[in-house]
C-alpha cells in the first residue's frame, strides 16, 4: 500500500467534505454539479489508471472518520451558511475619515494649487524671456 496515495486521496476527500459541507443549502446543487462530480470523476479517472483501489478504500475510511470526527466536535456549531452572512472580501466599506484630516487635506490641496499656479508664471516669465533673447 502507497501511503502517499492515501494521503492525498484524503486531502481531496476532506476538502470536498469541507466545501460541501460549508457551502450554502439552496445552492448545494450548484456545488456539487460545479466541484464534487468532477473531482470525483477525476479522482476515480486516476484510481482506475493507477490500480489503488486498497488506497482508495483505506483514503475514505480515513476521511470519513476525520470528517466525522471534525463535524461532531465543531462543524455542527458552526451556524448555517446564509447568503447575508457570506462576506466577500474588498467590499468592506473605507475607512472614516476625521474632520481634521479633511481640513489639513483641503489645506494642502490649497497650497499645491498656490504652488501650481506659482510654477505656471514662472515657466511662463522664462518661456517670454527666451523668445526675447532668440530676436
Amino acid at each position: 500500500m502507497n501511503w502517499i496515495y492515501v494521503i492525498e486521496l484524503v486531502s481531496v476527500a476532506l476538502g470536498l467534505l469541507f466545501i460541501t459541507a460549508r457551502a450554502e443549502r439552496k445552492r448545494l446543487w450548484v456545488v456539487a454539479a460545479l466541484l464534487d462530480v468532477p473531482v470525483a470523476y477525476l479522482a476515480y479517472q486516476w484510481i482506475e489508471r493507477k490500480g489503488v483501489w486498497s488506497e482508495m478504500w483505506a483514503a475514505l475510511a480515513a476521511a470519513a472518520l476525520l470528517g466525522g470526527a471534525w463535524w461532531f466536535g465543531w462543524g455542527r456549531k458552526l451556524p448555517p451558511v446564509t447568503t447575508d452572512t457570506i462576506k466577500v472580501w474588498g467590499q468592506e466599506a473605507g475607512p472614516k475619515v476625521r474632520p481634521a484630516d479633511v481640513a489639513a487635506m483641503q489645506a494642502e490641496i490649497l497650497q499645491l494649487k498656490e504652488d501650481k499656479e506659482r510654477m505656471e508664471a514662472e515657466l511662463r516669465r522664462l518661456k517670454e524671456n527666451s523668445t526675447t533673447d532668440d530676436r
